[in-house]
């Protein structure tokens, strides 16, 4: 056979020791999911190209020749090892993606102005975000990291949690608003703003002006517009519309930049822990274990 003749057609291959090892075209035609005239002539074809039949005609059946025998073993080596290392570079791919879920407002306020940092430690590192407020199903979901507020470990039993930070929950504002005739100077000067609330932590102005010690009603803390997303209530504050309520690292950058102001004190009311969530037996993976690392270092910054 000359050195530069091309190697015969993979599909004619495939039909030919998939009839073998499921001993008739038919069997082979159901795996391979083409029809038994399909695999015929694919096998006919490879008989043409290696000029040599492979069955021998046994009455109505087709027996495989010795030398087609040993042909289709030698197939299925191959074609085995294939498989293996199609898995292998499959496996290596998915250990270079980090498919991690997050909170759409820790997403948007704290982890997506930080990713940079983490992309350039780790360029071979893909991460895929996806946001949700509701409980996380990883296998559902399809990832392998999640980072979550809770009390905590054992509001995710079963999983691996590292507490990441605890929440501090505390009033934010734009600058103007501590200015003027309405300038707020005391928890009770809130009677005068309007008060943002979210939708998932509508108990927050509750619970903060209890523990400013206002829970006599001279500020009511219903009112004012609900958003869906508490990076909406931000935004809001940050158009000088209202007092939002929130937690430390969702607004920490605005009050670095000088974009909100907190009026008050921020230890009057403490949070629930930010933990870093993942399955057990992928919290090593190196993919995970490098974010897992990196998030910890950026927490302590």
């Amino acid at each position: 056979m000359p050195p530069d003749r091309p190697n015969p057609p993979l599909n004619a291959l495939r039909a030919f020791e998939a009839t073998v090892r499921r001993g008739t075209l038919a069997r082979a035609a159901d795996e391979l999911c083409v029809t038994p005239s399909a695999v015929g002539h694919q096998v006919k074809n490879l008989e043409d190209w290696l000029g040599a039949a492979l069955f021998n005609a046994d009455g109505g059946a087709r027996r495989a020749t010795p030398e087609g025998e040993r042909f289709a073993q030698q197939l299925g080596d191959a074609f085995q090892q294939i498989d293996l290392a199609c898995r292998t570079i499959a496996r290596i791919s998915q250990a270079r993606d980090l498919h991690i879920n997050v909170t759409p407002t820790f997403a948007i306020r704290w982890l997506v102005p930080r990713l940079g940092r983490f992309q350039a430690q780790h360029p071979n590192i893909a991460v895929h975000i996806a946001t949700s407020a509701e409980a996380i199903d990883f296998e559902r979901a399809g990832v392998a990291a999640a980072i979550r507020s809770g009390s905590g470990p054992g509001a995710w039993p079963g999983m691996a949690a590292e507490l990441l930070f605890i929440e501090g929950v505390f009033p934010v504002c734009h600058p103007s608003l501590l200015e003027g005739p309405r300038a707020l100077k005391e928890p009770g000067d809130l009677a005068r703003h309007t008060l943002l609330h979210t939708f998932h932590r509508r108990d927050d102005w509750t619970r903060w002006l209890t523990a400013a010690g206002l829970d006599d009603g001279v500020v009511d803390p219903t009112r004012g517009p609900l958003f869906d997303l508490t990076t909406m209530a931000i935004d809001a504050a940050e158009a000088g519309q209202g007092v939002a309520i929130t937690r430390e690292a969702q607004v920490q950058d605005a009050l670095k930049d000088g974009r909100l102001v907190a009026p008050f004190s921020r230890d009057l009311l403490s949070g629930e822990g930010v933990y870093f969530l993942a399955a057990r037996d992928r919290v090593d993976a190196p993919s995970v274990a490098a974010f897992r690392h990196w998030l910890r270092a950026e927490v302590a910054n």
